[in-house]
């Protein structure tokens, strides 16, 4: 083990994995498409695949901190993505985060880690790789339903014009694909290869990033983030439980800190999802608060379509 590596490489990856938080919720708040046209108006962007590649570097990055040091030590750091992403968007967005969304900010930071210490993280031994309670298709059946549930919420909140609370449904189905996604590679690397599963991990892995793009676009940077951070390990903590046997490695003590600290980081998402809002009612997300109803929308490459005066800030 090498700590001070490992929290190096740890520091590297928050970085990267906030920078892309970042740039994602710039691209996607700016569009007023959804679904595919969404996807496919982001594809066009170069801010975007920046984000992309922001995220893989820091995956590498993660997966080189967990490789020099203990979880202990990595998963700590990576709650600070979020601060992080706050400065990094108040920089970019040249606007100050108001006092609301460090408050919740404080919550998820102090809240996480209680979570994340609750959730199993030991290695795997092979006398249990697949000693699990569940196989991997029922549960990959249950996560869909949730999925599923969690997406058709989102879509009658946006119906209703309620775009936070639909924003944090979707990170929410977004934090389930990740999970999910990640407890497959874990179940490929140990051996249990098949077509199926491959061609599972990969779409479920798109659809996670098709449902992000909507949170960032609904809900701005602060809910969608906490909530990606708090659901996505959590979903492959369980699968791991479930499919692979891992034990739960969690005292009575770690388990009320958890429950606990899920409570603070509700508070947290609460707070950093009630933004002031400054956009008139049926105003399209993204869309500059200057525009008027009834007025056409500026030219997509137009300075004034895509600057920050008149949009309210992404906290």
């Amino acid at each position: 083990m090498y700590p001070q590596i490992a929290v190096v490489l740890a520091v590297a990856s928050a970085i990267c994995y906030a920078l892309s938080a970042v740039l994602q919720e710039r691209e996607a708040s700016r569009q007023q498409a959804g679904g595919l046209a969404l996807v496919a108006r982001l594809v066009r962007r170069r801010g975007w695949w920046a984000a992309l590649t922001a995220t893989i570097v820091g995956a590498l990055f993660h997966l080189g901190a967990v490789g020099a040091g203990p979880l202990v030590v990595v998963q700590p750091i990576g709650v600070s993505t979020l601060v992080i992403a706050l400065l990094m968007g108040s920089r970019l967005g040249r606007e100050p985060v108001p006092a609301r969304s460090w408050a919740g900010a404080a919550c998820v930071v102090s809240g996480l880690p209680a979570v994340l210490a609750a959730v199993p993280h030991d290695a795997v031994r092979p006398a249990i790789r697949i000693g699990g309670a569940a196989g991997y298709w029922p549960i990959a059946a249950v996560l869909a339903a949730i999925v599923a549930a969690t997406l058709a919420t989102a879509l009658l909140l946006g119906t209703r014009h309620h775009p936070r609370g639909a924003a944090i449904a979707y990170a929410a189905s977004a934090a389930v694909c990740f999970g999910f996604t990640s407890a497959t590679a874990k179940t490929i690397w140990l051996g249990q290869v098949d077509v199926q599963r491959v061609a599972v991990g990969l779409v479920v892995v798109c659809l996670g990033t098709v449902l992000a793009q909507h949170a960032y676009r609904d809900g701005g940077l602060g809910a969608p983030l906490a909530v990606l951070t708090l659901l996505d390990p959590f979903t492959a903590g369980a699968v791991g439980m479930l499919v692979l046997g891992e034990p739960f490695g969690t005292t009575p003590v770690t388990l009320v800190l958890g429950v606990a600290g899920g409570l603070v980081t509700s508070v947290g998402v609460v707070l950093l999802s009630a933004r002031p809002d400054a956009r008139p009612p049926g105003t399209p997300p993204g869309e500059a608060l200057a525009i008027t109803p009834g007025q056409p929308s500026p030219a997509p490459a137009s300075p004034a379509s895509r600057g920050a005066p008149g949009r309210s800030p992404a906290w």
